[in-house]
């Protein structure tokens, strides 16, 4: 009981059973399970990995023989974004969402990322994720994180979710709001939070910025369109009363619908502190707690609600900014004509781009730089400010992105590099690979190729001088 404030001790009391409180406090600083989302779970994986399956199809608790010897971001599974590492809470809000093919959705705090290449994942990478965090270095890991995982149906904006309701109409289909909080669920990956960084004022604070940000999410949601609000942490300011702020802000157009999750939780609570709180809120909320856990489910401290806009709300209209950045897109034939160019130097089908994303791809170009998206992500585009948008393919100097030849090596039948272990080693340290054995006869000087092991794309290099220059981003080096 040391390690927890006197304070947050009866915070817990009041909210639980007496007794779950033991229970409840045993388990919220017990270290999480180790949880990957696979990309494609009839893929085979290593001999040495041990997958077990959870409440999420895509999800699996991992074990590995080698655990100590690699960690699990240096594999070549995790490199190629074949695997997500991601806590089965944060898979929660996307299966409550329930993303379709197709259609626009806003990700309104989306960094790092997991939830919105989870989304993209879902959706097939078609249709468009709007995907947004003011932060510019946690922007930086959000663009990453859809780079590996190769999210070509993103829009990443850096702004102010609490005013982007200024610039943006109720126009999207699904808002996934996975808000700032307290994070009282980080206690189950660092055991010293309640004692070193918990704090009341920080829940009251967090529940300021919660409110101004759920009433700007539902000003961009379109008439009959669906929102997840969650959280993780336990705290009523941060979960129920929220919820509740957005009844009476926008009262007779919010409707509550039930989450559809099998998984051990307890219903919304249906007071705090006086406040007494929508029967809708105690019906449909659920509140995860660590102790409440099952062979498919373990996570920490939880919340998720499910909300259906029934009717659009007054409000003014978007002022949309002008554009400052000149964007070339590209139309039918000219897309034909990158498709073909690819496909002719590195021997792939002709259908390679929509084999990637699930649908139709657009090309356009940017400062000489040549990217790969949907029709949806460019009409976006046209009338609103972005950072970036799809997958970089190539820059002015036809250079490739490590990104896209991850993704064309498995594909590709001429001009590519197959590496044995030693040299995959190398390849993923920096290095340079000598052409010294047969098998690379093929590869001419000053030609482009695709690199790969096996059936994980590693990225692309040119043959210079009796070897292939390593073009791996600098920042991808093991």
């Amino acid at each position: 009981m040391d390690k927890f404030p006197e304070r947050f001790i009866e915070r817990i009391k009041a909210l639980l059973p007496a007794d779950e409180v033991e229970a409840f406090l045993e388990h919220c600083t017990e270290p999480l399970p180790k949880v990957v989302r696979l990309k494609n779970i009839n893929a085979p994986v290593p001999e040495n990995w041990h997958l077990k399956p959870t409440a999420v199809p895509e999800g699996f608790f991992i074990e590995r023989d080698n655990q100590t010897e690699i960690a699990l971001g240096k594999t070549l599974e995790h490199f190629t974004g074949d695997i997500y590492s991601q806590s089965l809470s944060s898979m929660l809000p996307v299966v409550v969402l329930n993303p379709q093919p197709d259609e626009k959705i806003l990700d309104l705090c989306a960094a790092p990322g997991s939830k919105t290449s989870f989304l993209a994942q879902r959706m097939g990478h078609t249709g468009v994720i709007v995907a947004n965090e003011p932060s510019s270095s946690r922007s930086k890991k959000l663009a990453a994180n859809l780079d590996r995982t190769g999210c070509f149906n993103t829009v990443v904006i850096q702004t102010d979710g609490t005013i982007l309701n200024s610039f943006i109409g109720q126009e999207f289909d699904r808002i996934l709001l996975d808000a700032p909080c307290s994070s009282e669920g980080y206690g189950r990956r660092d055991n010293t939070f309640f004692s070193k960084m918990w704090s009341e004022p920080k829940i009251f604070l967090a529940a300021k910025l919660q409110k101004r940000l759920i009433e700007s999410a539902w000003e961009m949601l379109s008439p009959g369109g669906i929102m997840v609000y969650s959280t993780c942490t336990s705290a009523p300011e941060e979960n129920e009363s929220v919820v509740q702020h957005l009844l009476k802000t926008y009262p007779n157009t919010v409707e509550l619908l039930p989450t559809e999750l099998n998984v051990p939780h307890a219903p919304g609570i249906k007071e705090w502190e006086g406040e007494q709180f929508a029967p809708a809120i105690v019906q449909h909320a659920q509140r995860f707690y660590p102790h409440l856990r099952s062979e498919t489910w373990n996570s920490e401290s939880f919340f998720v609600v499910k909300l259906q806009k029934k009717e659009a709300v007054k409000r003014l209209p978007p002022n949309k900014p002008s554009h400052t950045t000149e964007v070339n897109f590209f139309k039918k034939n000219q897309n034909a004509e990158v498709i073909t160019k690819l496909a002719k130097q590195f021997g792939l089908e002709k259908s390679w781009a929509e084999s990637l994303m699930d649908g139709k791809p657009a090309f356009y170009i940017k400062q000489n730089d040549l990217y790969l998206t949907t029709p949806e992500a460019t009409r976006f585009m046209q009338s609103n400010l972005f950072r970036r948008v799809g997958l970089k393919i190539s820059d002015k100097d036809d250079n490739l992105t490590t990104c896209i030849a991850q993704k064309l090596a498995p594909l590709a039948t001429k001009n590519v590099a197959d590496l044995d272990a030693e040299q995959t080693t190398r390849w993923l340290a920096g290095f340079d690979i000598p052409l010294k054995t047969e098998k690379f006869s093929s590869l001419k000087n000053g030609t482009a190729v695709l690199v790969r092991h096996q059936a994980f794309g590693l990225g692309w290099g040119k043959v210079i001088n009796g070897k292939i220059k390593n073009k791996l981003d600098r920042d991808l080096v093991f």
